[in-house]
């Protein structure tokens, strides 16, 4: 291809802020629609991702690159999936969209939320409510831990790591589901925020699922805005699922 993704897409927040300076050993662009393979986070998966704001542009490019290429899972702009041929669609696609902060300001109230260890055994036991977890202890990428802890109860946890572009990346949030509601994701999330700014993170990002209304308005609140929606999804079942 020649030119990075950020050359191609100089103004696309999630290629700015998580992609970077990439070049994808596999990819083709038209004009500012791009398909590139990219790694997955289960080992073996050969995924193919399209960034673009054109979806027939976006689906033609990914089946194009399907045409050479056997990959496992696809991940498009979300008016693009319709576009795809039935084979490339995913049976049980994830609907999700990319937030940003990048305005500098650092949330003040963050209640009684603390740094947790990695070795925490209560983090596991609590990520198990969460559907969209993808993060867990003992994950190398893992920057730090915060939670909201009542007595030995975790009643909200939530992880930090970095992008390859400097960027914080809040990541598997989760709160009890007896708890939710009192504002605690947003506490432990805003003192996540505070230490990543201070320690020069030049942007915030997340994702999560698009039809989240309790995560909006909590990330609403702490100053995100929400940039991009995307489906991802493998096309056949893991080889070991029941």
């Amino acid at each position: 291809m020649g030119r990075s993704l950020r050359q191609l897409r100089p103004t696309d927040p999630f290629v700015q802020w998580v992609l970077g300076d990439l070049e994808p050993e596999v990819a083709i662009a038209d004009g500012e629609n791009v398909a590139f393979l990219g790694a997955a986070e289960n080992p073996g998966e050969v995924w193919v991702t399209a960034l673009g704001d054109d979806p027939s542009a976006c689906a033609a490019l990914v089946e194009r690159m399907a045409e050479t290429t056997p990959v496992d899972g696809v991940t498009v702009p979300a008016d693009a999936f319709g576009l795809l041929p039935s084979y490339l669609r995913s049976p049980d696609p994830g609907h999700w969209s990319f937030w940003l902060n990048d305005s500098g300001e650092v949330p003040t109230d963050e209640g009684d939320a603390v740094d947790l260890p990695d070795d925490d055994p209560r983090i596991p036991r609590l990520l198990a409510h969460s559907r969209s977890a993808y993060i867990f202890p003992g994950d190398l990428r893992v920057v730090r831990w915060v939670g909201a802890v009542e007595g030995d109860r975790l009643l909200s946890v939530a992880a930090q790591r970095n992008e390859r572009t400097g960027a914080a990346h809040l990541c598997s949030v989760c709160t009890d589901p007896d708890r939710r509601g009192e504002g605690l994701a947003r506490h432990v999330c805003a003192r996540i925020m505070r230490l990543a700014l201070a320690e020069g993170a030049p942007a915030l990002v997340l994702e999560m699922y698009a039809y989240n209304e309790s995560g909006r308005r909590t990330y609403e609140a702490l100053g995100f805005r929400e940039v991009g929606r995307y489906r991802s999804g493998l096309l056949h079942p893991p080889a070991d699922a029941t």
